[in-house]
C-alpha cells in the first residue's frame, strides 16, 4: 500500500488540492448527487443558433491558425452570460473567468455549470484531432526527409507529451468522451465552488511544481511541504493542460482503452489512481448516469468554425 501511495503521488499530476475542507466538500458534494436527477429546462431559441454573442465576433468559415481553430473570448458577468445550447451544435466560446453558481436552483446550477466547461472541452478535442491528424500525415516519412517546419512541429510536440515515438505521440493525442471530462470537472470543482476553481479557473485541481508559472498557495500541506496549485487564464487553458496530463501522464492502461472502446462507462474504470477519492470509478459512472452526461458526446463545434 505504502509502495501503490509513493507511486501514485510521484506520478500522478493531478489530484485534489487539499485545501481546508476540499475533500469533504467534495464528497458532501457526489453523496448529494447520488441521490438527485438532473433535469434541464431549455429555452427556446429565438434564432436558429440563438448566439450570445455579438455578429462581427463571429467567422463565417473556418479558420486554422497553426493547427488551432479559432475561437471567442467571453467574460462572464452573471450566470445569464453562460450560454444554454438548445441543439448539439456548440459556438468555441473561451470564458475567461468562471463565478459562483451556488445561488441557482440545483437543476439550473447543474446545466449551467455544464455549459460553462462544454465549449472548453469540445475547442481541446478539435485541437488535438487537428494535431493527430498532422502527426498521422507524417508517421510513414522518414526523419531526414522531413522539412523544417514538420519537424519543428513535431519536436514541439515530443517534448509536451514526453516522448520520441511518433506512434506513441498519435496516441497521446487521442481524446475521450465529453461525459467523462464534464464528471471530473463538476467533482473536482465541487461543481465550480473551490477556491481554485473560482480563483485560478482551476477546474481539476492541477498541482505546480514549477514556481515560475503562475499558481496558487492551498492552505494545507504535505509532508510539512507547501502545496501549490496551477492558475489559468482561461477554462479552455485548463481544459488543454488536463488532456496534456491525461496524455503523458501515468494512465498508460487507460489511453490504452481509449483506442478500444468509447463507452464512457468502460473508460472510466481505468481512472482508479486519478484521484483519493474511495471508489472514483463508480462515482463516475454513478454521476454520469443520473446527471445525463453522455448525451453530450454527440455535442459538436458548429459547423461554420
Amino acid at each position: 500500500m505504502i509502495k501503490h501511495f509513493i507511486t501514485f503521488f510521484v506520478l500522478t499530476l493531478s489530484t485534489f488540492a487539499f485545501d481546508n475542507a476540499y475533500l469533504d466538500m467534495v464528497k458532501e458534494e457526489m453523496n448529494r448527487d447520488n441521490v438527485q436527477t438532473i433535469t434541464y429546462s431549455l429555452p427556446k431559441p429565438n434564432h436558429p443558433m440563438n448566439l450570445n454573442v455579438q455578429k462581427s465576433e463571429l467567422s463565417n468559415s473556418p479558420i486554422i491558425l497553426d493547427d488551432k481553430i479559432t475561437t471567442v473570448n467571453k467574460r462572464i458577468k452573471t450566470p445569464k452570460d453562460i450560454k444554454i445550447f438548445t441543439s448539439k451544435e456548440v459556438e468555441p466560446i473561451n470564458y475567461t473567468n468562471t463565478i459562483s453558481l451556488n445561488k441557482l436552483q440545483v437543476s439550473e446550477k447543474k446545466q449551467k455549470f455544464f455549459h460553462m466547461i462544454l465549449p472548453a472541452i469540445l475547442i481541446a478535442k478539435e485541437n488535438l484531432r487537428l494535431k493527430r491528424e498532422r502527426v498521422l500525415s507524417l508517421i510513414n516519412i522518414p526523419t531526414e526527409e522531413m522539412n523544417e517546419e514538420d519537424s519543428y512541429f513535431l519536436e514541439r510536440l515530443y517534448k509536451k507529451y514526453k516522448t520520441k515515438d511518433i506512434r506513441k505521440l498519435a496516441n497521446r493525442l487521442k481524446t475521450h468522451p465529453v461525459s467523462i471530462v464534464l464528471a471530473q470537472a463538476a467533482i473536482e470543482s465541487a461543481w465550480g465552488e473551490s477556491r481554485f476553481f473560482k480563483k485560478g479557473n482551476n477546474i481539476f485541481g492541477m498541482w505546480s511544481y514549477n514556481k515560475n508559472e503562475p499558481r496558487m498557495k492551498a492552505r494545507g500541506n504535505r509532508n510539512g511541504k507547501a502545496i501549490y496549485v496551477k492558475k489559468y487564464a482561461t477554462i479552455s487553458d485548463a481544459v488543454d493542460d488536463y488532456f496534456v496530463v491525461i496524455g503523458r501522464g501515468a494512465y498508460k492502461s487507460f489511453r490504452k482503452q481509449r483506442n478500444i472502446t468509447d463507452n464512457p462507462l468502460v473508460l472510466v474504470n481505468y481512472l482508479v489512481n486519478y484521484c483519493e477519492l474511495s471508489n472514483y470509478p463508480s462515482k463516475l459512472k454513478k454521476f454520469i448516469v443520473r446527471n445525463k452526461l453522455r448525451k453530450f458526446d454527440k455535442f459538436k463545434l458548429t459547423s461554420i468554425y
